[in-house]
């Protein structure tokens, strides 16, 4: 009992501690320094941010990372509308009254919230966005490899795996007695058959954990041409993941788990090539192009590229543009997958009638709001800001790769 009340009295110090250092902090940056320099000082920071990202690219990993991820939030969909809902309640916890700016900034915020939580909203734009991979693709046959070349499949796998348990490859640790006088008891040990079971799970696979599978059943077509695939996996590291000793970053990248369900589909380990450092599609085309040149593999000046449909243009006019940018012709064969929608009956006329017409029925709960259809709202709208900055960054232009 002695040692719980220490706890608590201790928490309650350290609780106290940081609402006197955060008081302090009020009050210098509110009260001490004048709000015109404060102002300038805000601007300044978001000045050097969007100047560093657009010659250096978005950090990663880190406490920088994690810093422009915060001061990204704005730049999103959710992060504009939740930003002019907080310019409004702060107006009405100032005053108990909104300004006209005030309800103007209300008006936007939540007629947005609303039209983009709607399904048949989401659904419109993410169509018109997987409109425009449809338009691109093209049957393999069309182009053939030159004599002497293999096919070359890139897998853009950037979030298509979940990060879980593995197999135990040591001794089963002694069993540590729990901590006693706890305000928060600690989790129930996993026994030992439990754990077993839990960590020898197949890769387990996000919503776009499509474009791994897909990946397996081009290599497999390839190969029955004869074509000897080789399978490019492209993907990031996992910051979220604690390396061990011992651990290298492919260790522990989502390449790495990519790689390992791959070789699960029946995809042999020599024909994979993984690459642990690409979370970007800009990333994945770069060193795509530096490590086939490396190795010096003959792929025909072809490349299959698999991604999500949303963003198959980009991907494509990414990989076409490095590569021409350093005298490597190249012809991108784009492979959409992970699509939210179907494409339009009119669309479709003249491919497919009867039976084989596939469509979707249109429901009372397409006029619902949901977070599902917030979040695919936000997906495309967070694409087609990806490829103005990518534009801008010089790394697409905006015409059609084939």
């Amino acid at each position: 009992m002695v040692l719980l009340v220490t706890d608590v009295f201790v928490l309650l110090t350290q609780v106290l501690l940081w609402v006197v250092v955060g008081l302090f902090a009020w009050y210098v940056l509110l009260r001490a320094l004048p709000r015109a320099f404060l102002g300038g000082l805000v601007l300044l920071l978001l000045l050097g941010v969007a100047a560093f990202t657009f010659y250096q690219g978005s950090p990663q990993q880190g406490l920088i990372g994690d810093i422009f991820r915060i001061i990204a939030i704005p730049f999103s969909p959710l992060g504009i509308i939740l930003v002019l809902l907080l310019i409004a309640f702060s107006e009405l916890l100032r005053g108990g009254k909104l300004s006209r700016t005030g309800l103007v900034v209300l008006r936007i915020a939540i007629p947005a919230l609303l039209i983009l939580s709607i399904p048949a909203v989401s659904y419109f734009l993410a169509q018109r966005a997987e409109a425009e991979a449809i338009s691109i693709t093209r049957p393999v046959a069309v182009e053939a490899l030159p004599a002497g070349a293999r096919r070359v499949i890139v897998s853009l796998a950037q979030d298509t795996t979940r990060l879980q348990l593995r197999p135990r490859t040591q001794a089963v640790p002694a069993p540590q007695a729990p901590p006693a006088n706890q305000l928060i008891p600690p989790p129930a040990p996993i026994p030992d058959g439990t754990f077993t079971v839990l960590a020898e799970q197949p890769i387990q696979l996000t919503e776009r954990g499509d474009i791994l599978t897909y990946t397996a059943q081009i290599y497999q077509e390839e190969r029955a041409r004869g074509t000897a695939p080789l399978v490019f996996v492209s993907a990031g590291d996992r910051p979220e993941r604690n390396r061990k000793q011992g651990e290298s970053r492919d260790d522990v990248s989502e390449a790495a788990d990519a790689r390992r369900f791959l070789q699960g589909l029946g995809i042999p380990e020599g024909d994979i090539i993984g690459d642990s450092n690409s979370p970007t599609i800009i990333d994945s085309a770069r060193n795509t192009r530096a490590e086939l040149q490396r190795r010096g593999v003959n792929f025909g000046n072809q490349l299959i590229v698999v991604a999500s449909a949303i963003e198959m243009n980009r991907a494509a006019l990414t990989f076409n543009r490095e590569f021409n940018n350093n005298n490597i012709p190249l012809s991108v064969i784009s492979r959409p997958t992970n699509f939210f929608t179907l494409p339009q009956r009119e669309a479709l006329r003249g491919r497919a009638q009867g039976r084989d017409l596939v469509e979707r029925n249109v429901q009372l709960a397409d006029l619902l709001p949901s977070m599902d259809a917030l979040s695919l709202s936000s997906k495309v709208i967070n694409e087609y800001i990806t490829s103005i900055y990518y534009f801008l960054r010089g790394w697409i232009r905006p015409l059609r790769t084939i």
